[in-house]
């Protein structure tokens, strides 16, 4: 069975365009590639070593050709990692609004929580799919019901134990909200 992050990689590569997806493979060939080599390295080693043999790289790769990858990486990485989720966050806000019956604004403050959780490897339908749930849950609790708000419903800690109980009632073989 594969593991949540998996299937959240999974829904995420068809949105990835080739440049991200070019980025995604450098990223694990660079990473993955030093690993091996550094377990090359620590064995053959003396024990009390502190030889420094530079940045690690790909297995088989010259420095060169590791500068070059590294070159090409750092021009692709930035815009990647600058993608903002704002419409998709806007989105997300918009459908919170609709279920809640409330106006939070397209501001910073409601958005960035909502991006980071875009950001991480979530997909808009799982935001919705926990608005959803929670609305059900809370819609007739007085006490839970001011708490269906962005800060709560995407803060990091909360959002990930949300974000398994959908896991749970998919695997329970429940539909989810």
């Amino acid at each position: 069975m594969p593991s949540v992050a998996f299937r959240r990689i999974e829904k995420l590569l068809p949105a990835l365009s080739k440049d991200e997806l070019r980025v995604l493979i450098k990223i694990i060939e660079l990473d993955l590639g030093p690993t091996t080599d550094a377990l090359r390295m620590r064995t053959a080693r003396a024990p009390n070593s502190s030889l420094n043999n530079g940045p690690p790289r790909a297995p088989n790769s010259s420095p060169e050709q590791f500068a070059e990858q590294q070159g090409e990486l750092d021009s692709v990485v930035p815009a990647v990692a600058s993608r903002s989720f704002r419409s998709e966050a806007l989105e997300v806000l918009h459908f919170l609004n609709e279920k809640t019956s409330r106006n939070y604004r397209d501001t910073d403050t409601n958005l960035k929580p909502i991006q980071a959780r875009l950001r991480s490897g979530a997909s808009v339908q799982d935001c919705k799919s926990i608005i959803g749930r929670k609305v059900l849950q809370w819609k007739n609790d007085e006490k839970m019901w001011p708490y269906l708000r962005p800060e709560t419903l995407f803060r990091a800690s909360k959002f990930e134990s949300y974000l398994g109980e959908l896991e749970v009632s998919d695997a329970a073989g429940t539909a989810k909200t």
